[in-house]
């Protein structure tokens, strides 16, 4: 597969990136190393995000590389510049969010770059995937590390290691490889602190989040007698506290720390009025399953989906679909 993506890229001159609506650190992490990669190859590449970069993963754009999408302005003919485009972290286009529309529009070669579950990839005219790796980042770096036996740039080895960290949880998640432990070792050896990297991740919540978090903690429900867990945070929550849609990251994580929790699930609703869910299973359930059935897609451990529909009738969908799911996982 990397060899198919090594040859594509030596076919196009002008590579735009981009990854899915709202960025995280993977999809961030891998965009930026890989447009290390093709600019030191003589390459122009491009990075473009929507809505924008957010306050925790600004520090993986040192060189101002990263554009926030802005469609009525500079990126109004974004469809005609680039002869590829590569969606990284992401293997369906709708998940481009209002990149969507100049994707589905352009002429350049298509294709994505990622690593989550997925049935083969649709709208795209090359598709370069693997479900066994731990994140894109591991992807990509795959696919330098052989051509650069020697000192990595730095940008590069900052943002594959902050990538790694993103989809692992830090290394706790069950997708921590003896593999991705190699990969870490060896871009600490390059000059990556952990411990900075951490912190830029998030050391870095604001009072507002803070407040979020109590309020959406007020939420918390359990069903099938606590193996169920989850939160709900409205527009009006959001509001309430101050804070934004990017404060919403980790929340998830905070009702599965509950003892005898096997799913935990945060509901919100996004900008445009959909309803949003994010599923986490401790080990035996397989939420990608679930999320699918709604649109969504992700591991199995590790799932989301979005839905127009009333996030209350959201809610009670995905919970029976959850409560389906564990009954056949956990039996």
């Amino acid at each position: 597969m990397l060899d198919r993506l090594s040859a594509f890229l030596d076919r196009h001159a002008r590579v735009l990136l981009t990854t899915h609506e709202n960025p995280d650190g993977d999809g961030v992490g891998a965009a930026v190393a890989l447009a290390a990669h093709l600019k030191a190859l003589g390459r122009q590449a491009r990075i473009v995000v929507t809505p924008a970069l957010p306050e925790n993963l600004r520090f993986l754009d040192p060189e101002g590389w990263i554009e926030a999408h802005d469609p009525g302005g500079v990126h109004r003919d974004l469809a005609a510049w680039p002869d590829a485009w590569l969606l990284v972290d992401a293997s369906e286009p709708h998940r481009m969010g209002p990149l969507f529309t100049a994707f589905e529009g352009t002429t350049a070669a298509r294709a994505c770059l990622d690593h989550h579950l997925k049935d083969a990839p649709q709208g795209f005219d090359a598709e370069f995937t693997d479900a066994a790796a731990s994140a894109s980042a591991e992807l990509v770096y795959d696919l330098v590390r052989p051509v650069r036996p020697g000192p990595l740039p730095a940008v590069m080895a900052q943002a594959l290691y902050a990538g790694l960290v993103s989809d692992t949880g830090n290394f706790r998640h069950s997708n921590t490889t003896p593999k991705v432990h190699r990969i870490a070792a060896d871009l600490i050896a390059q000059g990556v602190h952990p411990a900075r990297t951490f912190n830029a991740l998030y050391q870095t919540a604001t009072p507002a989040k803070l407040r979020l978090f109590g309020r959406a903690l007020g939420s918390l429900s359990l069903k099938d007698g606590g193996r169920f867990a989850y939160v709900t945070v409205t527009r009006a929550d959001l509001t309430a506290c101050g804070a934004t849609h990017e404060d919403l990251d980790e929340l998830v994580e905070e009702p599965r720390k509950l003892r005898g929790v096997e799913v935990a699930a945060l509901f919100s609703e996004t900008a445009d009025g959909r309803s949003k869910v994010s599923l986490r299973s401790r080990e035996r359930v397989d939420v990608n399953v679930v999320c699918r059935r709604f649109g969504g897609g992700g591991h199995r451990l590790a799932s989301g989906a979005k839905a127009a529909m009333p996030l209350g009738e959201f809610v009670t969908q995905v919970e029976a679909a959850v409560l389906g799911q564990m009954a056949t996982d956990l039996a």
